[in-house]
């Protein structure tokens, strides 16, 4: 065979082989396509190249490249969010996933429902603010007296965090004294006076820049320990605050008898109790976590999925407690507190969750046991050391522990292999918070807990490989 003739020969092969790899490539695309039809936001073969791409670029100019510290924690990288749209969200990269972080816990009705919508359209054509009243203010105030027990009045901020400060001011108020009691592992806000005891293990404040004597007048209490709050409290405490259920820390029900505790102690010495609502409020039931558990306090404070997703805080209380508010005699203030957007769309969110209340709740909190159990079996079937827990509509995934009973044994939580499985969790297609914390809302159907059940079989089988060759 002549020089020419080989050439000829090498060529048409070359371009054979080429077609056929073509060919393979479509395939292979293909299958992938129709992979990712059958099985929603699961498509295994995620890359996070713009995410790392705007991460290197955001770290120039804004403070730890996200703004609110938790967020840089997601692995492999904080994912830049293009678009959400029902339970969905999309990524720079076109990654698809599941939403159960749902912007840590007010989307109740997802993103974007056309009900709160329309409603912030009809806001927005009425104009953005004024130095007023808009008539929505009292709408909503009218929707949480109506569907929460200790609500004769509402006043209304901008975050959890300022409704928090106003409820404590309130009390104080109200009953002369200072010194407040709070309990270990909840969170009520970043403010100084109130950001101790957030984690196990630690009393202190909870990250560097406080003041120490800021929580000079308060006393931290063990979650869930009835005998040490009858042996502590008196009459020398304005507030008791406490989460009813404490979400926060891992979702945990309150035990057996220590509400109850909690306002009769309360009442004995009166001493304002609060309930810090701000994720059980309109999550755990229409009427919050009091409804639930059948104890209304003096006062509540709200936020979250009374907003649907825009920001909002509420404090609702009785007429003897909000009295100091409503007289004029302390001051409530603030630029955008009670603003129409956040009104307009509480109002809607309120409003349809009423009307839908009978199957939302039930329904939601059906999905999170599912979801819970199966996570169980999975760790059970690949010999993994995971615990999942729920209450309500929210469930927590720890690693690290093969049970978890109650807030004394968070402290075994190994809260990178934590990480680790929530970003596993990621690369299957479904979006929790990194700590694990996971919600569900009105809007996630049958088809989605079945897309998550098998995302979940795949991500612990991972998380089990990863722990096998580390």
């Amino acid at each position: 065979m002549s020089f020419k003739a080989f050439c000829k020969k090498l060529h048409q092969k070359l371009l054979l082989f080429l077609s056929m790899g073509y060919l393979w490539g479509l395939i292979q695309e293909t299958s992938r396509a129709g992979s990712r039809d059958m099985q929603g936001c699961a498509d295994t073969r995620k890359v996070f190249t713009k995410s790392r791409e705007y991460r290197t670029n955001a770290l120039r100019h804004l403070s730890n490249g996200v703004s609110s510290t938790p967020r840089a924690s997601q692995r492999p990288v904080p994912v830049v969010i293009d678009s959400a749209a029902g339970v969905t969200l999309t990524d720079v990269d076109g990654n698809r996933y599941l939403d159960y972080a749902l912007g840590y816990g007010p989307l109740i009705l997802g993103h974007s429902p056309e009900p709160v919508m329309h409603a912030l359209r009809d806001a927005l054509d009425r104009g953005l603010r004024t130095a007023s009243v808009n008539s929505d203010e009292a709408a909503l105030a009218d929707l949480i007296a109506a569907n929460v027990p200790c609500a004769d009045r509402v006043a209304f901020v901008n975050t959890g965090t300022e409704a928090v400060q106003l409820a404590i001011r309130i009390a104080r108020a109200t009953t002369g004294r200072c010194r407040v009691a709070k309990f270990r592992c909840n969170y009520h806000g970043w403010v100084d006076d109130l950001h101790v005891g957030c984690s196990s293990g630690q009393d202190g404040p909870a990250t560097l820049g406080q003041d120490p004597r800021a929580s000079e007048m308060v006393t931290l209490l063990d979650w869930g320990e009835s005998d040490a709050a009858r042996q502590v409290l008196d009459d020398s405490f304005a507030a008791v605050i406490v989460e009813p259920a404490a979400i926060n820390a891992g979702c945990f029900a309150p035990p057996a008898g220590f509400l109850e505790t909690l306002r009769d102690v309360t009442r004995r010495h009166g001493t304002v109790l609060v309930f810090d609502e701000v994720i059980t409020g309109f999550r755990m039931s229409l009427g919050g976590a009091q409804a639930r558990y059948n104890v209304v306090p003096d006062m509540c404070v709200l936020g979250k999925a009374l907003g649907a997703g825009l920001p909002i805080g509420a404090v609702a209380g009785t007429d003897d407690v909000m009295d100091v508010v409503s007289s004029g005699r302390m001051l409530h203030r603030g630029t955008f507190n009670g603003n129409p957007l956040s009104m307009a769309a509480g109002v809607a969110c309120v409003s349809h969750l009423q009307e839908h209340a009978d199957r939302i709740y039930p329904r939601m909190e059906s999905f999170a046991q599912r979801i819970c159990a199966h996570i169980q079996h999975e760790a059970a079937r690949n010999a993994v050391a995971v615990h999942a827990r729920g209450v309500g509509s929210a469930l927590q995934v720890f690693a690290g522990v093969r049970q978890v009973d109650g807030i004394g044994d968070l402290a075994g939580i190994d809260r990178d292999a934590t990480l680790l499985l929530t970003e596993e969790l990621l690369r299957e297609g479904i979006f929790t918070l990194p700590r694990g914390l996971m919600y569900l809302s009105a809007i996630h159907t049958d088809e989605d807990v079945a897309t998550t059940l098998a995302a979940v079989t795949r991500a612990v089988r991972s998380y089990a490989d990863r722990l096998g060759g580390a």
